[in-house]
């Protein structure tokens, strides 16, 4: 059964009376109070602190020759699309200006003239908000345009556009549009992933703060069968870590249409979204590599495993919108915090329901699951805390809650938190008698928040 918002409830130990050695009404009155307006104090510094100045998600805002379909829903449906502005000259330069800084993936930009010849001149070069190339666009008809860049949190984008020198014609380049599918099966995949990111997260820095936040301070003896289920739980996590890298690779790749052209794979992995790919897979393989030391209970290791952990939770800012804020160091730190609590409560919770069963820990389950619940609460109001400050950044008013795809996951986040907190506290009234099926909730909750965060990462965001 859960109890504080994270873990079942131990059995009242005979001869301990509940609340024994606490401090007295008056003083605990006051300490709460303390930490209440401490915690209230925090809050309202963190909202102040992170300015509200956030993009997020890479959007061609113009383009030179113009782009006649930017914002038509069915550009193949419309004729303009297909044969884009006609210029009298052509134009030595297509420069590309979107919503905020990008950099271009592979080439950058291709143009493709009537006649199926690639006309730029080198690659493409990018300068702020804006992408360019020259071009060799001297030859009649109609010339289409394909763009991949990647924005600064290391969301990759698309997109192509026709333009015609002197007069319309048939050409070569103008290929069956398949953005719609390859978008939605590459988000599918790209959030599968980053939910077996966060999950392995969890489970496998999770289970180390547990170690380190319950285990080491109630000073529990290690026992084989207790040590073994808390390794099982930490090896999971690495390997967690390590698969769901080329899952949100791939993800992106086919969102770029790798389907049309394998090359694009490589052009990912050499952008800014492989830099962070990179990045995350050598801490998980990190993390694997110091398993065998975390095994012999050595501390040193211990620390430096929760070191990397929150690197790990720095370098996952740098590919979700908070890498957008302003301040740049206060969206990371944020994010990082949110990354990290998140992780902990869910890492503790699961933690502790592993270990329970084992028959080594019963003297000290009750101990064991009221500090785990005491960890739990805490990290899961840093993590709402937290959460609430990066939704804020990027939502234009409440009505982008009920008006956006964003929004909507944002309340589905917040209502199956609810739920999560309501099982919790409902099993922790009922004690022994709360049903299995409860705690079994909780933890079906608990994916469900990791695949709703896992989406809101890969959403574009209303500002």
């Amino acid at each position: 059964r859960l109890s504080d918002c994270g873990g079942p409830r131990a059995p009242h130990r005979p001869g301990v009376t509940p609340g024994a050695g606490t401090v007295s009404g008056g003083r605990r009155s006051l300490n709460h109070r303390v930490r209440r307006s401490l915690a209230l104090a925090a809050a309202l510094v963190a909202v102040l602190a992170v300015p509200r100045n956030a993009l997020a998600h890479a959007r061609l805002v113009t383009s030179d020759p113009p782009d006649l379909c930017a914002g038509v829903p069915a550009p193949a449906a419309d004729s303009r699309c297909v044969t884009g502005v006609v210029v009298a000259a052509p134009p030595p330069i297509v420069r590309l200006t979107f919503n905020e800084p990008v950099q271009p993936i592979g080439p950058g930009i291709r143009v493709v003239a009537p006649s199926g010849r690639r006309v730029e001149r080198g690659p493409a070069r990018a300068s702020g908000r804006s992408v360019s190339v020259a071009v060799d666009a001297a030859e009649p008809g109609t010339y289409v345009v394909t763009w991949r860049v990647v924005s600064g949190d290391a969301q990759p984008e698309r997109g192509r556009f026709a333009f015609s020198v002197s007069r319309p014609t048939a050409t070569l380049a103008a290929l069956p549009d398949d953005r719609g599918a390859a978008l939605r099966s590459g988000f599918v995949l790209a959030v599968l992933g980053r939910a077996l990111h966060f999950l392995g997260y969890a489970l496998g820095f999770g289970s180390l703060a547990f170690r380190w936040l319950v285990i080491r301070p109630l000073g529990v003896p290690g026992v084989a069968a207790f040590d073994h289920a808390l390794w099982r739980v930490t090896r999971a996590g690495a390997a967690a870590l390590v698969l769901a890298e080329p899952l949100v690779g791939l993800g992106h790749a086919l969102r770029l249409g790798v389907a049309g052209d394998a090359d694009v794979l490589a052009d990912v992995l050499e952008s800014r979204v492989g830099l962070v790919i990179g990045q995350r897979l050598g801490i998980a393989l990190a993390l694997w590599a110091m398993l065998t030391a975390l095994e012999t209970g050595s501390s040193v290791a211990l620390k430096l495993a929760l070191a990397l952990g929150s690197a790990l939770a720095v370098i996952d800012g740098q590919a979700v919108h908070a890498v957008s804020v302003r301040p740049l160091a206060a969206g990371l730190v944020t994010n990082a915090v949110h990354v990290a609590a998140m992780g902990t409560w869910v890492g503790v919770v699961i933690a502790l329901l592993v270990v329970w069963r084992a028959a080594d820990v019963a003297p000290a389950r009750a101990a064991i699951a009221a500090r785990t619940g005491r960890v739990a609460t805490i990290a899961l109001l840093v993590a709402m805390a937290s959460g609430t400050v990066l939704s804020f950044q990027h939502l234009t008013g409440t009505g982008d809650l009920a008006r956006t795809l964003y929004g909507r996951v944002i309340v589905t986040k917040v209502a199956t938190l609810i739920v999560v907190v309501a099982l919790a506290m409902a099993a922790r009234r009922n004690g022994v008698a709360a049903p299995e099926r409860w705690w079994r909730g909780e933890l079906a909750g608990l994916v469900a928040v990791l695949l709703l965060a896992a989406a809101l990462v890969s959403l574009a965001p209303p500002a």
